[in-house]
């Protein structure tokens, strides 16, 4: 049975962050530094996917005040765990801690715009995923640092959104991250 952990940084830094390096391109991870600055902050946090007493992977998730969505900013099953079930049921997990909220907000790499068809096919396979747990394509794709996404969103309610608002949102959680003037400089809608 999947449990999700939430973890201080400390543990973050002993436990996930090896596999945080592992599992994602330097150009899409934060320095540690700002990690623990933002988890001080109390603007993100960090939790460890647990089946019984086994690290099977991580999420790392920002939620601001005022903001109607969650923003799921880094999620991943360590590979000896992968297509097992356990992503699906993480994410069934993580939505009824966010009930209240009217969504989870994330982006996926645009596919068809990897370097190599390898590449590109594991985008496919992402999006598959990702459509396959309710996450919906808004339509909307952005350049972020230099990296083409495309918006997502997980509904969590029937409250009705245009794309262009739920977009917003996103870009509000970005700020908090990285700071307005980073956004404004480095992320834009294409």
């Amino acid at each position: 049975m999947i449990e999700l952990k939430e973890i201080d940084f400390g543990e973050f830094q002993k436990d996930v962050y090896k596999h945080y390096e592992e599992l994602f391109p330097k150009e899409e991870r934060q320095p540690l530094s700002l990690l623990q600055k933002l988890f001080l902050e109390g603007t993100i946090k960090f939790v460890k996917i647990m089946d019984e007493e086994i690290d099977v992977g991580f999420l790392i998730y920002v939620t601001t005040l005022n903001n109607p969505y969650v923003w799921l900013d880094y999620f991943a099953i360590y590979k000896e765990f992968q297509n097992k079930q356990y992503g699906t049921e993480a994410i069934k997990a993580f939505k009824t801690i966010f009930k209240e909220y009217d969504g989870i907000y994330g982006e996926i790499e645009k596919v068809g715009l990897g370097e190599t068809e390898e590449e590109n096919k594991i985008r496919e396979k992402r999006l598959s995923f990702w459509k396959n747990l309710g996450f919906e394509l808004l339509n909307i794709d952005m350049n972020l640092f230099g990296v083409i996404y495309s918006s997502c969103v997980l509904k969590l309610n029937a409250v009705k959104r245009e794309s262009s608002e739920i977009v917003k949102y996103g870009f509000s959680l970005y700020e908090t991250v990285m700071g307005k003037a980073e956004i404004e400089k480095n992320c834009f809608i294409i």
